[in-house]
């Protein structure tokens, strides 16, 4: 691969008003800016639009277009933005749509360790595929149409109950790099959380 910035593709799909911010091929150090302001015009646009197609269109992103433009405007954001903490909650959304079978297991290992975080989740117990799948589903829409703060706190707990189920499962399975996943789901589980307290202060640039 050779050194030069890989060419930035423009999702089209993305709400207009986001995807005119976006040029061809984005200057490095104004990648911060425009991570920035296209996830302030996307949430913005969704909050304030009555056309449910709207709300559609973005909730599906992930799933439509694939989180390779997501990555290149938000993945390099810190967690506690916005653009950080929305690609965050997509990454687990699409994770969660993809493997519903494998997260309801870790979860149902998970919440017998943390039964507290349970209530923060919403998810009934215990969970089937459609329930967490259609719960993901809620807190996505929540970020985008209601509460932002309490979104991404849900999205924390149930990152942080599948993180501690993931951690049962390495003890007693042989498959390998269980340990690093729940590793990298409690840090997930955090930052969310960390993001939502950040926007329930009024303090998620």
């Amino acid at each position: 691969m050779s050194g030069s910035s890989p060419r930035f593709r423009r999702p089209a799909s993305l709400y207009p008003s986001v995807a005119d911010q976006l040029p061809g091929d984005p200057d490095p150090g104004t990648a911060s800016d425009l991570a920035h302001s296209s996830a302030s015009a996307l949430l913005d646009g969704v909050f304030h639009s009555e056309d449910p197609e709207v709300v559609h269109r973005v909730l599906t992103l992930a799933a439509r277009e694939g989180l390779g433009d997501l990555a290149t405007l938000w993945s390099r954001a810190p967690a506690t933005t916005l653009p950080g903490a929305l690609w965050r909650l997509y990454v687990l959304h699409t994770w969660v749509q993809r493997a519903g079978d494998d997260v309801v297991l870790r979860y149902r290992e998970g919440s017998r360790t943390v039964p507290g975080l349970r209530y923060l989740s919403g998810l009934s117990e215990p969970p089937d595929v459609d329930e967490v799948r259609r719960t993901m589903d809620d807190i996505l829409r929540g970020a985008f149409t209601g509460d932002l703060g309490m979104a991404l706190i849900r999205a924390g707990a149930v990152a942080t109950i599948v993180a501690h189920g993931t951690a049962h499962l390495a003890d007693s399975s042989p498959e390998e790099g269980l340990t690093a996943q729940a590793e990298r789901l409690l840090n997930t589980g955090e930052e969310l959380v960390a993001a939502g307290r950040h926007a329930e202060a009024g303090t998620l640039d």
